[in-house]
Protein backbone atom coordinates (compact mmCIF):
# COMPACT_ATOMS: atom_id res chain seq x y z
CA UNK A 1 0.00 0.00 0.00
CA UNK A 2 1.12 3.11 -1.16
CA UNK A 3 2.74 5.49 1.86
CA UNK A 4 0.23 8.08 1.92
CA UNK A 5 -2.92 5.77 1.99
CA UNK A 6 -1.26 3.78 4.93
CA UNK A 7 -0.69 7.43 6.57
CA UNK A 8 -4.49 8.24 5.80
CA UNK A 9 -5.76 4.87 7.24
CA UNK A 10 -4.32 5.42 10.32
CA UNK A 11 -6.12 9.03 10.40
CA UNK A 12 -9.64 7.79 9.61
CA UNK A 13 -11.44 7.01 12.48
CA UNK A 14 -10.48 10.39 14.49
CA UNK A 15 -11.34 12.35 10.89
CA UNK A 16 -14.98 10.41 10.75
CA UNK A 17 -15.39 11.33 14.69
CA UNK A 18 -14.69 15.24 13.33
CA UNK A 19 -17.26 14.79 11.17
CA UNK A 20 -19.59 13.81 13.54
CA UNK A 21 -19.12 16.67 16.06
CA UNK A 22 -19.07 19.59 13.24
CA UNK A 23 -22.52 17.96 12.27
CA UNK A 24 -23.54 18.59 15.89
CA UNK A 25 -22.00 21.66 16.23
CA UNK A 26 -23.34 23.13 12.72
CA UNK A 27 -26.83 21.50 13.60
CA UNK A 28 -26.78 23.59 17.51
CA UNK A 29 -26.08 26.36 15.56
CA UNK A 30 -28.98 26.34 13.34
CA UNK A 31 -31.56 25.37 15.57
CA UNK A 32 -30.65 27.80 18.40
CA UNK A 33 -29.93 30.66 16.63
CA UNK A 34 -31.03 31.03 13.05
CA UNK A 35 -34.01 28.86 12.81
CA UNK A 36 -35.57 30.30 15.86
CA UNK A 37 -35.12 33.67 14.31
CA UNK A 38 -36.32 32.73 11.48
CA UNK A 39 -33.50 33.04 9.18
CA UNK A 40 -32.38 30.90 6.28
CA UNK A 41 -29.13 29.47 5.80
CA UNK A 42 -27.54 29.05 1.83
CA UNK A 43 -27.64 26.03 -0.40
CA UNK A 44 -29.95 23.08 0.17
CA UNK A 45 -30.30 23.70 3.67
CA UNK A 46 -31.95 27.16 2.84
CA UNK A 47 -34.03 25.26 0.33
CA UNK A 48 -34.77 22.83 2.63
CA UNK A 49 -35.76 25.66 5.75
CA UNK A 50 -38.14 27.63 3.11
CA UNK A 51 -39.47 24.61 2.05
CA UNK A 52 -40.97 23.88 5.60
CA UNK A 53 -41.64 27.43 5.91
CA UNK A 54 -43.86 27.37 3.09
CA UNK A 55 -45.53 24.25 4.62
CA UNK A 56 -46.47 25.37 8.44
CA UNK A 57 -46.92 29.75 7.68
CA UNK A 58 -47.93 29.70 3.57
CA UNK A 59 -50.15 26.52 3.82
CA UNK A 60 -50.87 26.48 7.62
CA UNK A 61 -50.33 23.00 8.21
CA UNK A 62 -49.36 22.37 11.75
CA UNK A 63 -46.19 19.64 11.95
CA UNK A 64 -46.55 19.22 15.27
CA UNK A 65 -42.73 19.80 16.21
CA UNK A 66 -41.72 17.35 13.23
CA UNK A 67 -38.69 19.27 11.78
CA UNK A 68 -39.22 18.47 7.74
CA UNK A 69 -36.12 20.68 6.80
CA UNK A 70 -34.05 17.89 8.22
CA UNK A 71 -35.61 15.39 6.30
CA UNK A 72 -35.76 17.52 3.17
CA UNK A 73 -32.01 18.48 3.58
CA UNK A 74 -31.46 14.66 3.83
CA UNK A 75 -33.39 13.40 0.78
CA UNK A 76 -31.89 16.65 -2.10
CA UNK A 77 -28.86 15.32 -0.87
CA UNK A 78 -29.21 11.68 -2.23
CA UNK A 79 -29.39 12.65 -6.16
CA UNK A 80 -26.15 14.77 -5.40
CA UNK A 81 -24.69 11.65 -4.27
CA UNK A 82 -25.26 9.07 -6.68
CA UNK A 83 -24.53 11.61 -8.98
CA UNK A 84 -21.16 12.16 -8.03
CA UNK A 85 -20.04 8.68 -6.72
CA UNK A 86 -17.95 8.21 -9.71
CA UNK A 87 -15.69 10.86 -10.39
CA UNK A 88 -15.03 12.20 -6.36
CA UNK A 89 -12.75 10.05 -3.85
CA UNK A 90 -14.19 7.22 -1.70
CA UNK A 91 -13.28 9.02 1.51
CA UNK A 92 -14.32 12.30 0.79
CA UNK A 93 -17.88 10.67 -0.07
CA UNK A 94 -17.67 8.89 3.27
CA UNK A 95 -16.81 11.39 5.60
CA UNK A 96 -19.74 13.66 3.67
CA UNK A 97 -22.55 11.19 4.08
CA UNK A 98 -21.57 10.68 7.45
CA UNK A 99 -21.54 14.83 7.71
CA UNK A 100 -25.59 14.85 6.00
CA UNK A 101 -26.91 11.88 8.25
CA UNK A 102 -25.25 13.27 10.92
CA UNK A 103 -26.71 17.07 10.57
CA UNK A 104 -30.16 15.32 9.35
CA UNK A 105 -30.20 13.72 12.80
CA UNK A 106 -29.11 16.02 15.20
CA UNK A 107 -31.88 18.66 13.43
CA UNK A 108 -34.38 16.79 13.74
CA UNK A 109 -33.65 16.31 17.95
CA UNK A 110 -32.07 19.49 18.34
CA UNK A 111 -35.46 21.82 19.35
CA UNK A 112 -35.87 25.18 18.07
CA UNK A 113 -36.87 27.43 20.82
CA UNK A 114 -39.87 28.74 20.91
CA UNK A 115 -38.30 32.08 22.52
CA UNK A 116 -35.22 32.92 20.90
CA UNK A 117 -32.10 32.97 23.13
CA UNK A 118 -30.90 36.00 22.24
CA UNK A 119 -34.21 38.42 20.54
CA UNK A 120 -32.06 40.74 18.17
CA UNK A 121 -31.77 39.21 14.74
CA UNK A 122 -28.06 41.00 14.11
CA UNK A 123 -26.72 39.14 16.80
CA UNK A 124 -28.27 35.79 16.20
CA UNK A 125 -26.84 36.05 12.48
CA UNK A 126 -23.37 37.14 13.81
CA UNK A 127 -23.29 34.26 16.09
CA UNK A 128 -24.99 31.31 14.58
CA UNK A 129 -22.71 32.10 11.34
CA UNK A 130 -19.92 31.77 13.72
CA UNK A 131 -20.76 28.46 15.35
CA UNK A 132 -22.60 26.75 11.88
CA UNK A 133 -19.37 28.03 10.30
CA UNK A 134 -16.82 26.08 13.22
CA UNK A 135 -19.15 23.22 12.43
CA UNK A 136 -18.66 23.25 8.61
CA UNK A 137 -14.99 23.95 9.17
CA UNK A 138 -14.25 21.10 11.54
CA UNK A 139 -16.21 18.74 8.73
CA UNK A 140 -13.91 20.41 5.64
CA UNK A 141 -10.79 19.58 7.53
CA UNK A 142 -11.75 15.98 8.27
CA UNK A 143 -11.86 15.52 4.66
CA UNK A 144 -15.33 16.03 4.10
CA UNK A 145 -18.21 18.33 3.32
CA UNK A 146 -21.71 20.05 4.05
CA UNK A 147 -23.03 18.32 0.73
CA UNK A 148 -25.32 20.22 -1.19
CA UNK A 149 -23.35 22.46 -3.26
CA UNK A 150 -20.49 21.42 -2.58
CA UNK A 151 -20.41 18.23 -3.63
CA UNK A 152 -22.38 19.50 -7.02
CA UNK A 153 -19.33 21.90 -7.30
CA UNK A 154 -16.84 19.25 -6.51
CA UNK A 155 -18.47 17.22 -9.39
CA UNK A 156 -18.80 20.10 -12.21
CA UNK A 157 -14.77 20.89 -11.48
CA UNK A 158 -13.56 17.35 -11.58
CA UNK A 159 -15.78 17.40 -14.99
CA UNK A 160 -13.52 20.02 -16.15
CA UNK A 161 -16.82 22.64 -16.12
CA UNK A 162 -15.56 26.46 -15.20
CA UNK A 163 -18.01 26.84 -12.52
CA UNK A 164 -16.17 26.95 -9.42
CA UNK A 165 -18.11 26.21 -6.30
CA UNK A 166 -18.42 29.99 -5.12
CA UNK A 167 -19.95 31.22 -8.74
CA UNK A 168 -22.17 28.35 -7.84
CA UNK A 169 -23.30 29.02 -4.62
CA UNK A 170 -23.60 32.95 -5.03
CA UNK A 171 -26.24 32.32 -7.97
CA UNK A 172 -28.29 29.63 -5.83
CA UNK A 173 -27.98 31.42 -2.98
CA UNK A 174 -29.20 34.70 -4.64
CA UNK A 175 -32.29 32.66 -5.74
CA UNK A 176 -32.91 31.73 -2.14
CA UNK A 177 -32.69 35.25 -0.98
CA UNK A 178 -34.64 36.55 -3.69
CA UNK A 179 -37.18 34.27 -2.56
CA UNK A 180 -37.11 35.34 1.23
CA UNK A 181 -37.80 38.64 -0.02
CA UNK A 182 -40.71 37.91 -1.97
CA UNK A 183 -42.11 35.19 0.64
CA UNK A 184 -41.00 36.78 3.98
CA UNK A 185 -38.88 40.62 4.26
CA UNK A 186 -36.01 42.34 2.98
CA UNK A 187 -34.70 42.23 6.53
CA UNK A 188 -34.76 38.30 6.62
CA UNK A 189 -32.67 38.55 4.05
CA UNK A 190 -30.72 40.87 5.17
CA UNK A 191 -29.52 38.91 8.16
CA UNK A 192 -29.69 35.46 6.49
CA UNK A 193 -26.76 37.23 3.98
CA UNK A 194 -25.00 38.76 7.38
CA UNK A 195 -25.09 34.95 8.74
CA UNK A 196 -23.97 33.40 5.46
CA UNK A 197 -20.84 36.09 4.97
CA UNK A 198 -19.84 35.18 8.55
CA UNK A 199 -19.96 31.53 8.22
CA UNK A 200 -18.15 31.88 5.33
CA UNK A 201 -15.33 33.27 6.75
CA UNK A 202 -15.24 30.85 10.15
CA UNK A 203 -15.52 28.23 7.28
CA UNK A 204 -12.12 29.42 5.42
CA UNK A 205 -10.28 29.57 8.38
CA UNK A 206 -10.18 26.06 8.70
CA UNK A 207 -10.53 24.87 5.34
CA UNK A 208 -6.72 24.17 4.91
CA UNK A 209 -7.36 22.22 1.40
CA UNK A 210 -8.33 24.95 -0.28
CA UNK A 211 -5.43 26.81 0.52
CA UNK A 212 -2.49 26.87 -1.89
CA UNK A 213 1.60 25.99 -0.83
CA UNK A 214 4.30 26.51 -2.78
CA UNK A 215 7.19 23.68 -1.81
CA UNK A 216 10.86 24.01 -2.22
CA UNK A 217 12.87 20.93 -0.69
CA UNK A 218 16.65 21.24 -0.84
CA UNK A 219 18.12 18.31 -0.57
CA UNK A 220 22.14 16.50 -1.68
CA UNK A 221 21.19 12.96 -2.04
CA UNK A 222 16.88 12.51 -2.03
CA UNK A 223 15.89 14.69 -4.84
CA UNK A 224 15.14 11.71 -7.59
CA UNK A 225 13.40 9.83 -4.47
CA UNK A 226 11.60 13.31 -3.37
CA UNK A 227 9.86 13.96 -6.86
CA UNK A 228 9.00 10.39 -7.33
CA UNK A 229 7.19 10.60 -4.02
CA UNK A 230 5.61 13.43 -5.18
CA UNK A 231 4.36 12.21 -8.28
CA UNK A 232 3.04 8.87 -6.72
CA UNK A 233 1.47 10.10 -3.47
CA UNK A 234 -0.11 12.96 -4.21
CA UNK A 235 -0.43 13.18 -8.53
CA UNK A 236 1.21 15.82 -8.57
CA UNK A 237 4.48 16.87 -10.61
CA UNK A 238 7.48 18.61 -9.74
CA UNK A 239 10.18 20.52 -10.62
CA UNK A 240 13.94 19.92 -10.12
CA UNK A 241 17.39 21.85 -10.14
CA UNK A 242 20.85 21.87 -9.43
CA UNK A 243 21.68 24.30 -7.10
CA UNK A 244 25.20 25.05 -4.76
CA UNK A 245 24.41 25.47 -1.17
CA UNK A 246 25.90 29.22 0.06
CA UNK A 247 28.01 27.70 3.32
CA UNK A 248 29.34 24.13 2.35
CA UNK A 249 29.58 25.11 -1.59
CA UNK A 250 28.10 21.67 -2.19
CA UNK A 251 25.41 20.84 -5.16
CA UNK A 252 21.96 20.79 -3.87
CA UNK A 253 18.90 19.57 -5.66
CA UNK A 254 15.93 22.22 -5.06
CA UNK A 255 12.43 20.06 -5.90
CA UNK A 256 9.51 22.74 -6.41
CA UNK A 257 5.82 21.93 -6.35
CA UNK A 258 2.59 23.41 -5.73
CA UNK A 259 0.08 21.55 -2.92
CA UNK A 260 -2.47 22.23 -0.88
CA UNK A 261 -1.62 22.78 2.70
CA UNK A 262 -3.42 19.89 4.16
CA UNK A 263 -1.23 17.47 1.70
CA UNK A 264 1.93 19.74 2.52
CA UNK A 265 1.35 19.05 6.23
CA UNK A 266 1.64 15.02 4.88
CA UNK A 267 4.84 15.62 2.48
CA UNK A 268 6.88 17.14 5.89
CA UNK A 269 6.82 13.64 7.20
CA UNK A 270 7.77 11.94 4.04
CA UNK A 271 10.31 14.11 3.02
CA UNK A 272 11.84 13.42 6.75
CA UNK A 273 11.62 9.50 6.20
CA UNK A 274 13.62 10.08 2.48
CA UNK A 275 16.08 12.45 3.83
CA UNK A 276 16.10 13.80 7.73
CA UNK A 277 18.55 16.59 6.32
CA UNK A 278 16.46 17.99 3.82
CA UNK A 279 15.13 21.86 3.73
CA UNK A 280 11.39 22.72 3.50
CA UNK A 281 10.54 26.70 2.60
CA UNK A 282 6.48 26.74 2.40
CA UNK A 283 4.70 29.74 0.87
CA UNK A 284 1.34 29.79 1.64
CA UNK A 285 -1.43 31.66 -0.61
CA UNK A 286 -0.04 31.44 -3.66
CA UNK A 287 -2.61 32.07 -7.06
CA UNK A 288 -2.07 29.08 -9.98
CA UNK A 289 -3.55 29.70 -13.07
CA UNK A 290 -3.57 26.81 -15.51
CA UNK A 291 -3.57 23.08 -15.34
CA UNK A 292 -3.81 22.53 -11.84
CA UNK A 293 -6.57 20.44 -10.60
CA UNK A 294 -7.64 20.53 -6.96
CA UNK A 295 -8.03 17.35 -5.22
CA UNK A 296 -10.18 16.84 -2.16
Amino acid sequence: MEQMEVYMQKKQWPRYLLCVVGAFIYSFGMNAFVASMGLYAGGVMGISQIAQSVVTEKLHINLGGFNLSAVLYFFLNVPLFIMAMRSIGKQFLIKTGINVICVSFFLGIIPVPEVAIIEEQLTCALIGGIICGAGAGITLRAGGSGGGLEILGVYLAKKGKSVSIGKLSIVINGVIYGICILLFDVSVAIYCIIFAVFSAIVVDQAHTQSINVQVMIFTRNGGDAIREMIIKEFSRSATLWTGVGGYTEKDTVIVYSVLSKYEAAILRRLVKEIDPHAFLVLNEGCQIYGNFPKHL
